[in-house]
């Protein structure tokens, strides 16, 4: 079975296996799909034909789960009432008038609230917990600052993202993936600024994430200005899949930090094993694996908050059978160490506040604000394409990067961090019927709620539940990049991911990026120098020039043709495809089969580019061919390549041959026949036209009697023997001289096809179907030509019926010794 159908069938029986009524598991099957097709447009460079044939398979495979998504889907809202066409937007309806009618209207509204209140609560939560992560340690006292600085680039952020977004419900906030980031960039500023007051370090922090924000946000604009909306697929999935695995990592263990908070820290192994610890890292642990448990089987709406509702009352019920009070309980680390009376969540920062920041020690994050641009634009376009197959509806992706762009702009000046697309919650509200952007505005009132009333409710969210949702967050992150990956991707490709994740897990986000850089270059060049440059290799017998010889140098160079080895190249020639190449052209040379090879064509036509590198191993291939007494030819070389192979012509290899260049291969093809040639016998049969025809009929007595109808004709060099279009009325056997047959192009230009020399036959075609000249035929030097026209034709098939049998014969054969050339070529090209 081919591979498109294969693929194809592979896909269509699991979606068969997953019941028609439960549309999430469909919905996931869906995505592998999509993911799938993204993939391969990225790689399609690589394997063209292999690309496609795939991409056609998984595109009529999603096209097929789209039909059935549409006869199968569920209802936007849990109700098993016909959906209301008023609930689907109109996309020709004013955006003002739309979103009146969805106040208005219930069977809106009511979804849409439902869906922007869930979001909110778990999105709050999320995000206290990030802001623990990040502002711990020393930073613990201005918590609350933190709180507010996330809070608000959840209200303000998802916001400006949604207005400049082409779909108007797309969710997007600060990302918990890039909460380690956010942590170390904090760290390194407190690093930095160690002796200085906690104010002044705080502050500098968090002017440190509001410039990272408006970096982000002048380069995701530009990338979408500049059209490089597609710049992620360039970047290696093993190498995406490292970085996402040690993310992963670091929300783990951010999440155990977050749960001990000062009773026990990494810097002091020891302090990890005390019985404090267990106590208070078993909760948190069991709730993290819990979730993940829960979300893998449980595919609803409700799980989620009701999860987080159930944790706090048995929380609280826990503290009540223990006796133990809310003041005691935050003196023991259970809640988070908050005074509400005195904190606020807004503002995050005073102008008063930004004389004490200190922008050496933001300019020494340089770094790391660099990690969190990559890490922002990769994670951005991946989402954004998860939201196209949610709402199913394409998206411009570089629409998106300048609507983020000038959101995460104004957003920074705001105090709100970087705020990009998050599918999984777009994804979210949308099954719930949040598909308006009442619900993004819904959502944001509701968390701007929040940060007016302030830090209080906030210190009665138990610190087993801040952490162990960073905690399940890194899990999610770790099994679907490590342990379900270890199936999916070969050997190799997992050893990648697994080495950045030990590099970021021993060394740091800043050295596991840097690993992954240098790692995707490798895996470039390895990946790249495993494709052959080799487009096709012929011998001389498979590939004849466009000369037109005599029978008998024909058949010679038929004979001899394992003298000439053909190499087409083509792609781009670095050091690992170059050293390949040369591989295997040394192998050849060394088999005992291809000991007979003396000339070695190399063509560049199909050739992008070549470093220099790439020229020391043909420096290398010329004086293998000159040890070994062979000829070198290099034919249709650019100006770019050209110039890199001078160095290769010295004085002695020009003085003994062992180097020639040809504008085109057919050209050095032909020089390399006529040097052949040269160790064949020569005689004076072309001399004469009566043993020229003996030589091509096979019959003296044929050739004698149909000889005197052919008329001679001597024509000087320059002139032409006729035009493309002329009526076909003759044909011309060369018997001294050569012809060249070029073709006349609309454009003006003309392109040369075949040049005929002595003993060869043109015109007949034409003469024998009556049709016009295809072709026109310029002589290159003074010729004379034996020419057959049509009355002759009809004389000769008249008066000498089996002479003219042999000429006939030859005829067919002629034209069945051309075809097969042409398809031994054919053979030798599709090999």
């Amino acid at each position: 079975m081919g591979g498109k159908e294969s693929i194809g069938l592979a896909l269509r029986r699991a979606l068969s296996k997953v019941n028609v009524q439960n549309y999430d598991e469909r919905l996931r099957v869906y995505e592998h799909a999509q993911l799938a097709l993204q993939n391969l447009k990225g790689f399609k460079e690589a394997s063209p034909e292999k690309a496609n044939e795939l991409m056609l398979a998984l595109g009529e495979c999603v096209n097929g789960i789209e039909l059935e998504f549409q006869t199968s889907a569920p209802p936007a809202v849990p109700d098993p009432s016909p959906q209301p066409a008023a609930q689907q937007p109109n996309p020709s309806q004013n955006p003002i008038a739309s979103f009146l009618n969805a106040l208005r209207s219930p069977e809106i509204l009511l979804p849409n609230l439902t869906a922007a209140a869930i979001l909110a609560i778990m999105s709050i939560t999320t995000e206290i917990s990030v802001a623990a992560l990040v502002f711990s340690g020393p930073l613990t006292p201005y918590l609350t600052t933190g709180i507010g600085l996330f809070l608000v680039g959840t209200a303000l952020g998802g916001l400006f993202v949604a207005i400049g977004s082409s779909y108007k419900a797309v969710m997007a906030g600060p990302r918990s993936g890039m909460a380690p980031i956010f942590a170390s960039l904090v760290a390194g500023v407190a690093i930095s600024m160690e002796g200085q007051s906690g104010e002044a370090v705080a502050v500098t922090a968090v002017v440190a994430i509001l410039s990272a924000s408006i970096f982000i946000g002048l380069v995701l604009f530009l990338l979408g200005w500049a059209k490089l909306g597609g710049l992620v697929r360039y970047i290696p999935y093993p190498v995406m899949g490292g970085f996402f695995a040690g993310l992963g990592y670091l929300l783990l263990k951010g999440g155990i930090v977050v749960t001990l908070g000062t009773i026990a820290t990494f810097d002091d192994p020891a302090s990890l094993l005390s019985m404090q610890t267990a106590l208070h890292l078993a909760p948190a642990a069991l709730f993290a694996v819990l979730l993940y448990v829960l979300d893998q089987r449980v595919k609803h709406w409700l799980l989620m908050p009701s999860y987080l509702l159930a944790t706090v009352v048995i929380f609280y019920a826990a503290l009540f059978v223990t006796g133990t009070t809310v003041e005691m309980a935050a003196a023991n680390q259970w809640l988070p160490s908050i005074n509400a009376a005195e904190s606020s969540f807004f503002p995050v920062i005073t102008f008063d506040q930004l004389q004490l920041v200190d922008w050496t020690a933001i300019l020494a994050q340089s770094s790391t604000i660099l990690v969190m641009a990559l890490m922002s634009v990769i994670m951005l376009l991946l989402d954004a394409s998860g939201v196209e197959i949610v709402i199913n509806r394409d998206m411009d992706p570089n629409h998106e990067l300048k609507a983020a762009g000038w959101a995460n702009v104004v957003n920074g000046f705001c105090t709100g961090p970087i705020a990009i697309h998050t599918a999984a919650d777009t994804a979210f509200s949308h099954k719930l019927g949040g598909d308006r952007f009442l619900m993004v505005l819904l959502f944001s009132t509701i968390v701007a709620g929040v940060i007016i009333v302030g830090a209080g409710p906030i210190a009665y969210v138990p610190t087993l539940m801040l952490g162990g949702l960073l905690m399940y967050i890194g899990i999610d992150f770790l099994m679907a990049w490590v342990w379900n990956a270890r199936k999916k991707l070969p050997l190799k490709d997992f050893a990648v991911v697994c080495g950045i994740l030990l590099v970021v897990a021993v060394y740091g986000i800043l050295e596991g990026v840097t690993v992954g850089v240098v790692l995707a270059i490798v895996l470039f060049v390895h990946s790249y120098s495993q494709l052959s440059v080799i487009k096709s290799s012929m011998s001389g017998a498979e590939h004849v020039s466009n000369v037109d010889r005599n029978q008998k140098q024909t058949r010679y160079l038929d004979n001899h043709g394992n003298e000439l080895q053909i190499f087409v190249l083509q792609g781009f020639l670095f050091f690992g495809t170059a050293s390949r190449l040369l591989e295997d052209i040394r192998a050849l040379l060394d088999d005992p089969k291809h000991s007979t090879i003396r000339y070695l064509v190399l063509d560049f036509h199909r050739v992008d580019a070549m470093d220099t590198s790439a020229a020391n191993s043909f420096a290398k291939l010329l004086q293998v061919c000159k040890n070994d007494d062979r000829v070198l030819v290099l034919t249709g070389c650019s100006a770019e390549v050209a110039d890199r192979l001078e160095g290769l012509v010295d004085d002695n290899s020009a003085s003994t041959n062992t180097l020639r260049m040809f504008d085109e291969l057919d050209e050095g093809v032909a020089w390399c026949g006529d040097k052949i040639l040269e160790s064949l016998e020569s005689d004076d049969e072309e001399d004469d036209p009566t043993q020229l025809l003996t030589q091509l009929l096979g019959n003296e007595d044929a050739a004698k009697a149909i000889s005197p109808i052919f008329e001679q004709v001597s024509i000087w060099g320059g002139e032409t023997l006729f035009r493309q279009g002329d009526p076909g009325d003759s044909l011309y056997l060369i018997l001294k001289g050569s012809v060249s047959i070029v073709l006349d192009l609309p454009n003006g230009h003309t392109l040369h096809l075949r040049t005929m020399r002595t003993g060869a036959i043109l015109g007949e075609m034409a003469l024998y179907t009556g049709a016009a000249r295809s072709a026109s035929a310029l002589v290159n030097e003074d010729s004379l030509f034996y020419r057959l026209d049509q009355d002759a034709y009809k004389r000769m098939n008249d008066d000498s019926p089996v002479e003219a049998g042999f000429f006939h014969t030859f005829i067919v054969r002629l034209m069945s010794e051309r075809l097969g050339r042409a398809n031994k070529e054919i053979m030798a090209l599709s090999r």
